[in-house]
């Protein structure tokens, strides 16, 4: 088999198991496309019914280039085209059967993040056996329960598998998971449009509330009031509640101490960096789920390499695949160190890589390292420390709350407003793209 079929094969297994429609949906829209070429930019797709052309074009063209992203690793644009075509004829419907689903009807399926799927070892079990049993009975042990770990650990999986496998167990429920931004945004206009009443029966009357990021609520009184309230009423009722954070409640800077409290109620439960033999079982399992095989010397050199997190193990994984459809071979210690140069380990603690960076983005930029963390306004100074944030998110895996700290106290929403416009310029811009990426090189060469 050739590799853009191999390719498409991987894009089809993503859109079928995490793409969020059904197969009838699948089958019936994107089946029939396959590759025309692929440039390493733009994946050209082709399609011989005029009729599906149509259709495909204006529904499915941002779940393809989502699809490409989740499998190579890096962005591409997708256009697609009318190639040999075939007699025009609507298809039939098929007579009470899942086929007759139109485009619009999608049927979520989110298989990403499961207890199935997680990888389970030393460094993540306690989490994990709670989260489970939290989801096998919700509101009757460990409520509220409290995950916490530095960013990239597993997390968020851990929330959604709860969320689907209470989704799964009881179809009928209101289980609700939002990030503290969203929740954040969601009173704020329901506050701006005089609805609280809604708002509060949305969040007060579920049956589970899982909150991602929560000690982004801290220092907000009229946030924090809310879900004060939403809290007390939820508990009250013997509703489930499970929060993340990237540490444990007593840590968590400018939360006020009800709060606080209130979240060591129940358990709380770390998650740490997987060790060695951990990072070989994400490996594997990450190659698996793409149907990607990988040579077990690889798997050790990328396990020695990658260990901040686990979004960089998968990454390095789906970087590797892309590299090997492209230029057709096998995986290989040489064609891997090239793949993942950007993810390897450094000896030098993330302080010191983190200040290098700051030099370095001064340099090329022409300002200085005071300007870049300073609050100054002017455009090279915002886009240097546009850039810096970027590439140390990169680099060191900093949480997007330790990296605002670095730059004059920062917000979250602002430090990934930032790093979003630095990767977006980087997918339109090929001149920027490789001034970044430039940077990051000689970063990497001090």
């Amino acid at each position: 088999m050739d590799s853009l079929s191999e390719l498409w094969d991987a894009v089809c297994t993503y859109i079928k198991t995490d793409g969020g429609i059904s197969n009838a949906v699948f089958s019936l829209w994107l089946e029939p496309l396959y590759i025309v070429r692929f440039d390493g930019e733009k994946v050209t797709l082709g399609i011989e019914s005029e009729f599906k052309f149509g259709i495909v074009r204006n529904k499915f063209n941002e779940l393809l280039e989502q699809a490409f992203y989740s499998i190579l690793g890096f962005p591409v644009s997708v256009e697609i085209i009318l190639t040999e075509k075939e007699p025009e004829a609507v298809p039939a419907p098929v007579s009470a059967g899942p086929a007759t689903v139109p485009p619009d009807e999608l049927v979520i399926n989110n298989r990403a993040n499961s207890f199935e799927n997680f990888v389970v070892g030393k460094s993540n079990n306690y989490a994990y056996a709670a989260a489970k049993k939290v989801a096998e009975n919700p509101g009757k042990t460990y409520n509220p329960l409290f995950i916490y770990g530095k960013s990239g650990l597993g997390k968020t999986h851990l929330l959604k598998a709860i969320e689907n496998y209470m989704k799964r167990q009881n179809p009928e429920a209101s289980i609700i998971y939002v990030t503290s931004e969203n929740f954040t945004n969601d009173i704020i206009e329901h506050i701006r449009n005089s609805n609280t009443y809604e708002l509060r029966e949305k969040y007060r009357k579920a049956d589970a509330l899982l909150v991602d990021d929560i000690q982004f609520i801290a220092g907000k009184n009229s946030i924090e009031e809310e879900f004060f309230h939403t809290f007390n009423s939820l508990t009250e009722d013997g509703k489930q509640i499970v929060l993340s954070s990237d540490n444990p409640p007593n840590e968590i800077p400018k939360l006020t101490e009800r709060l606080k409290s209130r979240f060591e109620w129940g358990l709380t439960a770390d998650v740490q960096p997987p060790d060695f033999e951990m990072r070989m079982a994400i490996i594997k399992n990450k190659a698996d789920a793409i149907s990607f095989s990988i040579p077990n010397n690889v798997v050790e050199f990328i396990a020695e390499q990658v260990s901040h997190n686990v979004r960089q193990l998968e990454g390095a994984v789906k970087k590797l695949q892309a590299i090997c459809l492209l230029l057709g071979t096998t995986p290989t210690i040489e064609i891997t160190k090239d793949a993942i140069k950007e993810l390897m380990n450094t000896t030098q603690p993330v302080s010191v890589v983190r200040e290098k960076i700051l030099e370095q983005v001064a340099l090329t930029m022409g300002v200085s390292v005071n300007n870049i963390t300073s609050d100054k306004r002017d455009k090279n100074i915002k886009d240097a420390r546009q850039i810096a944030m970027y590439i140390i998110r990169e680099m060191t895996g900093m949480s997007l709350e330790e990296i605002g700290k670095v730059f004059n106290g920062k917000t979250h929403s602002t430090v990934k407003h930032s790093i979003d416009s630095v990767a977006d310029k980087m997918d339109k811009d090929k001149d920027f793209k490789a001034l970044v990426e430039n940077i990051i090189k000689n970063v990497q060469e001090i």
